[in-house]
């Protein structure tokens, strides 16, 4: 009986490890590339925005 429960306690201990391996994983692959391809759209639209401003400026 001893064997089982120490079995027992691996498999959850592997799948729990198994689970948040998954999770970073896919937070690496999914999740952090379309962070940062947002990041990097936001800073072009500032930039443009600036230089259309500046390059426009005001008629009145």
């Amino acid at each position: 009986m001893k064997k089982f429960g120490v079995g027992v306690l691996t498999g959850v201990a592997s799948t729990v490890a198994a689970a948040a391996t998954a999770a970073v994983t896919f937070h690496k692959v999914a999740v952090k590339p379309i962070a940062d391809e947002e990041a990097k759209f936001e800073e072009t639209e500032r930039k443009s925005a600036r230089k259309a401003a500046q390059s426009h400026g005001s008629r009145f």
